[in-house]
């Protein structure tokens, strides 16, 4: 629930040199990919409610060359900033199974934060029931086990009420919310995600093949923590839930933290240099010392 992405598009019109297909347009206004990127892993993300595909910029260096990030925009912001918002997961599924398409030639994750490990989870299970490639992995972050409802609701508030919200849960800065201009342009686009996410219902199903790591935050009002064992009921492989500092948007101060983490679970044998770099010794240290997480259940 971040308005400090910039939702316009930042991809200037080309003039393309051969006819592009549907399927490529379609691709365009959902994601960009490198054209330098040989990895052979691919983690695909999904932002929080009102963030966008820029939220990951970073990613893409952290995690080069051995796995390709790709940040999916999602409706109202950036290539898609004109179209329609999308406030259901039935809509928002149907539109994402034939865009990411062209994701699939190759294995693949997937990251979501808050409102994205909903439509993350949500994709992962259409892509099983069409007999598609599924991911490796699920890592969903800061969100509650899909079958428990939600207490936090707060997409039907008045405006003034919901911004009081908004800066409880201190995911949106001061002067997005001071500014009306900004509120004026922000908070439809963030009802529409606020209401994806709080009136999603769970639709009972086979539970998933592959992995799924929570990462959830402890000071988090949204997701009780003693409930994230709970996704072990989505998947028949391991559910594995870690626990770090923070209230909702402890992505905004761990993203390295839990891209390390991604990057372990996906193969990496080591940190990069420049994790060393920005993450304390005394972190480094105690991710590799604490080899067991705080709740794990494997088959």
């Amino acid at each position: 629930m971040n308005a400090s992405g910039n939702f316009q598009n930042q991809h200037p019109t080309q003039v393309p040199e051969r006819p592009i297909t549907t399927q490529e347009v379609e691709g365009g206004r959902w994601f960009r990919r490198r054209p330098d990127c040989s990895s052979l892993v691919r983690l695909v993300c999904f932002p929080y409610a009102g963030g966008s595909a820029r939220i990951f910029r970073e990613w893409h260096d952290w995690c080069r060359p051995e796995v390709e990030v790709v940040p999916i925009e999602l409706p109202g912001r950036g290539a898609h900033s004109q179209g329609p918002l999308i406030d259901r997961m039935d809509a928002m599924v149907e539109r994402l199974m034939p865009a990411v398409e062209p994701l699939l030639d190759k294995p693949f994750a997937i990251f979501g934060h808050s409102m994205g490990a909903l439509i993350g989870f949500e994709l992962s299970r259409a892509l099983k029931a069409a007999g598609r490639r599924c991911p490796l992995h699920l890592f969903a972050s800061g969100m509650r086990p899909p079958h428990r409802k939600g207490q936090y609701q707060i997409h039907t508030l008045p405006d003034h009420q919901l911004i009081e919200a908004l800066r409880s849960l201190n995911g949106t800065p001061d002067e997005i919310m001071g500014d009306s201009s900004l509120v004026e342009f922000y908070l439809p686009l963030l009802r529409a995600d606020l209401r994806l996410a709080e009136t999603y219902r769970y639709a009972p199903g086979c539970p998933l093949d592959h992995p799924i790591t929570v990462f959830s935050g402890i000071g988090d009002i949204t997701t009780p923590i003693n409930h994230q064992g709970d996704w072990q009921q989505h998947t028949r492989s391991g559910c594995t839930v870690r626990l770090l500092d923070g209230d909702h948007f402890f992505i905004q101060h761990h993203a390295h933290l839990l891209a390390a983490s991604i990057l372990k679970s996906l193969g990496r044998r080591s940190l990069p240099v420049e994790f060393e770099s920005v993450i304390p010794a005394k972190i480094l240290e105690r991710e590799g010392s604490e080899a067991e997480p705080v709740f794990s259940s494997m088959d």
